[in-house]
């Protein structure tokens, strides 16, 4: 009871700032950003219509755009307009011709994309507030990890405050494994949230911010964030950190931090090293094995049903290439055949190219950006990859708190670029 009262009180609280403090539109993403801790938690204005705080604020927004006179028209990517006019052509021939309650739930929560882009248009993106966005995510991601560690230590704790229930731990051979639920968040799909904060401290130190210039402060929110992705077990998580720490050593300008490369490395090492002392090793390999369409039994118990979902929608695709409409095909495991099978290949193509072009083109201006732009172009770089590969191996869109944080990375990167093209043509 009171974490709902709690949850009410942030919600109005941020409402309230959104729609009468003078900068309410900017900050509105930071009101987005921090609602990303609150996980499951819903309110239902009527019986089974859920509406997430996310979802609030992203409305509240758009009501503050429109009642401040903001509105105009300004330029979105041909990309974003094309996905939102098939969204809604086809929402309302599912509307008119096989709707239930699935239709409305996949649409609003897919919509969001749309809306993001929109309210992205009227938000100047400096560099300050930019690194101030960052920071918040920081902030709603440890929090992640830090009540996951807590509920993983102190079970019977944590569960009397957010009064989830108790399951059984299936544990491994070795206690420092047994897979972390984040049940106060609502499920271990927490665990997909905190990859970004890696390539936000990289950011921070190169700007030498003060909430990093302790080295100490660094290097416990590196461990908190790590060991939360470790007792996760979220393969998908540890690819996408294997990724970045990668990405830090062969292409990262180590000159702009002295021993950063030194310190990937070390993190690399001792997280590989660990995974590989534990008796969780096959679990690690078995994520690389599954890219190649081999799934070990041993390690991986849902692979075998996700590549089955997988060959339903591509056979769906083959079959119906314009699509079956929205909420018709369960939860496919992956964004991006689930939207190419639910809505045809043109959005299907659409939601995974146009962050690829933008990943390309950022990758362009990274290399030839000056030393104070080059760490900022190098994490979006970083921030589109986590998207694309989220996209194609998770299903994210059908809960709003998981698609809504890779809607936000992909619009951010582009807001971003497009307000320093301004300003260096204006």
């Amino acid at each position: 009871m009171i974490i709902n009262l709690l949850v009410i009180g942030f919600t109005l609280f941020g409402v309230k700032e959104i729609l009468f403090k003078h900068n309410g539109i900017e900050s509105s993403l930071y009101w987005i950003i921090l609602a990303f801790v609150l996980g499951y938690r819903t309110f239902e204005p009527f019986p089974g219509f859920q509406l997430h705080p996310i979802e609030i604020f992203i409305y509240s927004s758009i009501i503050r755009i429109v009642i401040s006179g903001a509105l105009r028209y300004r330029r979105m990517s041909i990309a974003i307009l094309t996905l939102g006019i098939f969204f809604i052509i086809y929402f309302f021939i599912d509307l008119l011709t096989r709707y239930d309650f699935m239709v409305l739930v996949e649409f609003k929560n897919t919509f969001l994309l749309i809306l993001i882009f929109f309210i992205i248009q009227y938000i100047h993106f400096t560099k300050s507030y930019f690194i101030r966005l960052l920071k918040h995510y920081l902030l709603a991601a440890s929090l992640i990890s830090i009540l996951g560690i807590l509920e993983f230590i102190f079970p019977s704790f944590i569960s009397s405050i957010f009064g989830f229930q108790i399951q059984a731990i299936n544990n491994s051979e070795n206690i420092f494994f047994a897979r972390l639920a984040f049940l106060f968040w609502g499920s271990h799909l927490a665990a997909n949230l905190i990859p970004p904060v890696f390539l936000i401290l990289l950011l921070l130190k190169a700007e030498k911010d003060p909430i990093v210039k302790n080295n100490y402060v660094l290097t416990f929110l590196v461990i908190i964030n790590l060991v939360a992705i470790y007792l996760s077990g979220n393969r998908i998580s540890w690819l996408i950190l294997t990724i970045f720490l990668i990405a830090t050593i062969f292409q990262y300008n180590g000159s702009i931090i002295s021993y950063v490369k030194s310190y990937a490395i070390l993190v690399t090492f001792t997280f590989v090293a660990y995974i590989y002392s534990q008796p969780v090793e096959g679990r690690y390999i078995s994520t690389f094995k599954a890219l190649t369409g081999q799934i070990d039994t041993r390690f991986d118990s849902s692979g075998g049903a996700r590549m089955a979902r997988a060959k339903i929608a591509i056979d769906s695709i083959i079959e119906k290439p314009l699509g079956t409409g929205w909420g018709s095909q369960g939860w496919v495991h992956s964004d991006w055949l689930q939207i190419t099978a639910t809505i045809g290949i043109i959005p299907g193509a659409l939601i995974i190219l146009a962050p690829i072009l933008l990943f390309f083109k950022m990758f362009g201006v990274y290399l030839i950006a000056s030393p104070d732009q080059q760490t900022i172009y190098f994490c979006l770089c970083g921030f589109l990859i986590y998207v694309i590969i989220s996209f194609c191996l998770n299903g994210n869109i059908l809960l709003v708190q998981c698609g809504a944080p890779l809607f936000l990375f992909w619009a951010i990167a582009g807001g971003y670029h497009r307000s320093q093209n301004q300003i260096k043509f204006s």
